[in-house]
């Protein structure tokens, strides 16, 4: 809702990127705190594997409602006084949740989610108004792009991985094999998030896409000869690859918005 208001406020396509850039630059974050130090538990009860609840849980905070807010922020340059009040209001309903027993506390602190979105929302402020320019640096471009491909391929493979479970990651990382299978998923698509971003931003052609396509099914080959990657067939690994190829049409769209001129 809050994305539709934006798009009624200012009929700019780059609020698609916009939005996808913020919810990955909070998967980055995300994958430090939530994943890796383990930070908090959400509990819906939507699943009944209580690892992949909690992930549920984090995707619908972090990927929708936490991006939207922040993008009508931005669109509508909301005053630093009203993010502060915004942020608040975060900190009072994750309060609620704690006390209904949907949400649980590890190390983490509700003052830390106060302090990490008003910086959140300040600096989507700034990025916004660097995105509505048409000349952007490479290096702009390159940042924006990594960011977005986490966005897109981690919100994809996530769901592909939590609602199907055709395809798992073993590192042997942690016990909670649930949390393994993320953590390994997660980082995989932060480190060839590197050669999408490269492969768009400088205009690859469709023999260097084919290359890199190729080169990422030789990767989940190697990683299940490893026994690093289970797999219930073949077919998982194809729309594994599919999934890469959809990804890269999307980064080029995404490319263009990006480089576009808003009249």
């Amino acid at each position: 809702m809050f994305v539709a208001f934006s798009w009624m406020k200012t009929r700019n396509p780059k609020i698609i990127p916009f939005y996808i850039a913020v919810a990955g630059a909070v998967y980055i974050f995300e994958l430090i705190i939530f994943i890796i130090l383990d930070s908090y538990v959400y509990m819906p009860g939507v699943l009944e594997d209580p690892y992949y609840d909690s992930a549920i849980g984090a995707i619908v905070s972090n990927g929708l409602i936490v991006p939207s807010t922040c993008t009508l922020i931005a669109v509508y340059g909301i005053r630093f006084w009203w993010i502060l009040l915004i942020a608040a209001g975060f900190m009072g309903v994750e309060q609620t949740f704690i006390s209904l027993g949907i949400f649980e506390h590890h190390w983490w602190k509700i003052i830390y989610t106060g302090i990490g979105l008003t910086v959140l929302f300040s600096m989507g402020k700034r990025f916004w108004n660097m995105l509505c320019h048409a000349n952007h640096s490479y290096l702009f471009q390159l940042i924006v792009l990594y960011i977005i491909n986490v966005s897109l391929q981690g919100s994809i493979l996530s769901f592909y991985m939590i609602f199907f479970q055709q395809i798992e990651y073993r590192p042997g990382w942690f016990e909670n094999p649930s949390r393994d299978n993320l953590a390994f998923a997660t980082l995989f698509v932060h480190i060839d998030s590197v050669l999408f971003a490269l492969l768009i931003s400088l205009r690859g052609n469709w023999l260097w896409k084919t290359l890199l396509v190729g080169i990422l099914g030789c990767i989940y080959l190697w990683l299940i000869w490893q026994r690093l990657l289970f797999t219930t067939g073949i077919w998982p690994v194809i729309l594994l690859i599919l999934f890469q190829i959809v990804i890269i049409q999307l980064l080029n769209g995404i490319y263009r918005i990006i480089g576009r001129e808003h009249l």
